[in-house]
């Protein structure tokens, strides 16, 4: 069975804390759909990388650490390990779920989007992760599968399909992406609980027990979500 490799980002703390509110759940939902892929047989399991990790001393292992900040250049760095690696080793299944902030930027009549890092200054010169960057090295990407999961701010940035789906300028790909809001919208949480509503939809169609056959499909995440 080909690898699957999964990246999962969790992003608390916030530099400037006049533009980036510190927030409370990035962590938590980041670490509970870790636990979900983790969990699979073995066939479909995932190996899931954390950012921030830290161990946890108890018989936990490995967790998605609250307290800890991450640089632009730590995800951008994550990110190409997973999606654009060195040499020929790369996996068949490349999973990316990233919880945080997000932002827009209007430039001259340009809007850009961007992921938020804990240094990340909207209104300075380091901006973060660039959506348009992101769309870059998915085209890039050797990955045959790449699953994408933004649970952010105005994350449909990343939905410019003409761009996005390489074409002729590349191997075919199966490509699936999801957002928790459209390019001018902010992310919603649950009502009574502090994870976000695209997370908390993810954890539940993830579990193959609530499918009746076991087996956990794009179309039915999709449906699911549609439907939250």
């Amino acid at each position: 069975m080909p690898g699957r490799d999964a990246l999962v980002i969790g992003i608390n703390m916030y530099d400037n804390i006049h533009q980036l509110r510190p927030l409370r759940s990035p962590s938590e939902n980041a670490e509970e759909i870790a636990r979900v892929l983790e969990k699979y047989d073995h066939d479909y399991r995932f190996s899931v990388r954390r950012l921030p990790c830290v161990n946890d001393v108890g018989a936990r292992g490995p967790m998605v650490c609250p307290r800890t900040s991450v640089t632009i250049r730590a995800v951008k760095e994550a990110l190409i390990q997973l999606f654009n690696p060195e040499g020929r080793n790369f996996p068949d299944t490349a999973l990316l779920f990233f919880c945080g902030h997000g932002f827009r930027i209007n430039s001259g009549g340009i809007q850009e989007a961007y992921l938020a890092a804990s240094n990340s200054d909207p209104r300075g010169e380091i901006m973060g992760i660039s959506l348009k960057w992101l769309r870059e090295l998915l085209q890039k990407s050797p990955v045959r599968r790449q699953i994408i999961w933004l649970d952010t701010c105005h994350a449909a940035e990343l939905f410019n399909f003409d761009e996005a789906y390489p074409g002729d300028r590349g191997q075919a790909k199966d490509l699936c992406f999801i957002a928790a809001s459209r390019e001018f919208e902010e992310a919603r949480e649950e009502a009574f609980a502090r994870r976000g509503v695209l997370t908390g939809a993810l954890v539940k169609t993830l579990d193959p027990t609530t499918q009746p056959d076991g087996e956990v499909s794009n179309l039915r995440l999709c449906d699911f979500i549609a439907r939250t």
